[in-house]
């Protein structure tokens, strides 16, 4: 009967939830942060942003390599664009011709003999 009388009780209790609830808080994050991946090539932890991309569905697809963080994906997606840059420049450019032991000649049906 006491503690119903007593004026501070409520402010108590807010109190303790408050502070139980902070603790549960700090938990989830500490676990969650246990859970979070490490990159295989560098050892940085994951980005929430990484980490949301190679777990949702629409965008794992197109994530690359799970194991790496963000910073080693973008470079690992410069290198492809610049593999793919070459390889494209490499089939424009006309490819140089032969040095032959002979002077070129006239070939052909219409040709002017010197």
């Amino acid at each position: 009967m006491a503690a119903l009388d007593n004026p501070d009780g409520h402010a108590l209790y807010r109190a303790q939830e408050a502070r139980a609830e902070a603790e549960d808080k700090q938990r989830r994050a500490a676990q969650r942060e246990a859970q979070r991946p490490v990159c295989s090539r560098c050892g940085r932890k994951f980005s929430d942003e990484r980490w949301e991309e190679i777990t949702v569905h629409r965008t794992a697809v197109r994530a690359g390599d799970r194991s790496v963080c963000g910073p080693c994906r973008a470079d690992d997606v410069a290198h492809q664009e610049a593999d793919a840059e070459t390889v494209r420049l490499q089939a424009a450019t006309p490819p140089e011709p032969e040095d032959s032991p002979e002077p070129e000649r006239g070939r052909g049906w219409f040709c002017w003999r010197t």
